[in-house]
């Protein structure tokens, strides 16, 4: 077994993981919620030390073949790719099957925007409990130019109890994302100087934020804008004015926590 390879949620196995109750068994669910970027073969088989390595081995091979996660070498260190220069590359066209569960993910949250005003839209829930990045606290970035909810925001996760990152503008953002990525991103995609659905398509296709959980918030509340955001990788959908309560409710189970 490749023990430096790390295994990573493909878009069919964030759609599984929010399905319930999906089309894996029990068994392969739970292994798949354990998939968080950052743990490589030998950190799986040290967590599930009473497992045969055959059969752990057998089960990835599974998972892998049918769709729901990949693979990648981690003998680079993901922190050595700049996101600045990341940003330069050619933005990965979606499949037209990731489009088509994008349009079939928006159907019920356009229904309650119609009705309550609001849309809110959580694809990725992890089987279990992450851990957090630090070894304490979760830590959530904010991507917002919209000062004043960008305040709402960070002040509803300070309360609890939530470390908290902000940026607004294009260098600042570069900085922000090559730090030591944060649990949970929540950000708009109308940005000063940014592209933002350009950011979040390369927030997907970084090593170092791959399988972090992205809630795109936004006044943008369009079908075209949301099914946008889902086909590009977004967590999740919430449409501005932010409701605080709501907010949490959707950070949390992001984290597996809620």
């Amino acid at each position: 077994m490749a023990q430096n390879v790390l295994y990573t949620w493909t878009a069919k196995g964030r759609d599984e993981l929010a399905a319930s109750p999906g089309k894996l068994g029990p068994n392969l669910k739970t292994l798949l919620g354990m998939f968080d970027g950052r743990s490589t073969v030998e950190d799986l088989q040290r967590k599930l030390d009473k497992v045969p390595p055959d059969k752990l081995q057998a089960a990835l091979e599974k998972l892998a073949s049918d769709g729901y996660i990949e693979a990648r070498e981690s003998d680079t260190p993901a922190a050595d790719v700049d996101f600045a220069t990341f940003m330069n590359r050619p933005v990965k066209e979606p499949s037209v099957q990731e489009k088509r569960q994008a349009e079939q993910a928006t159907v019920s949250g356009m229904r309650t925007l119609k009705k309550a005003g609001y849309f809110v839209k959580i694809l990725s829930r992890p089987g279990k409990r992450m851990v957090p990045r630090s070894g304490d606290k979760y830590s959530v970035l904010i991507l917002d130019g919209d000062q004043a909810n960008s305040l709402v925001v960070a002040r509803s996760l300070l309360l609890a109890k939530f470390d908290v990152r902000s940026a607004a503008r294009h260098d600042d953002i570069m900085e922000e994302l090559n730090k030591p990525p944060p649990d949970a991103i929540l950000m708009d995609v109308v940005l000063p100087e940014l592209v933002g659905l350009e950011l979040l398509a390369k927030l997907r296709e970084h090593p170092n934020f791959k399988a972090v959980p992205v809630i795109i918030v936004t006044a943008q509340a369009e079908h075209d804008d949301v099914v946008a955001a889902l086909v590009y990788g977004a967590s999740g959908y919430m449409t501005k004015p932010v409701k605080p309560e709501a907010l949490l409710d959707s950070v949390k189970t992001v984290l597996g926590i809620g």
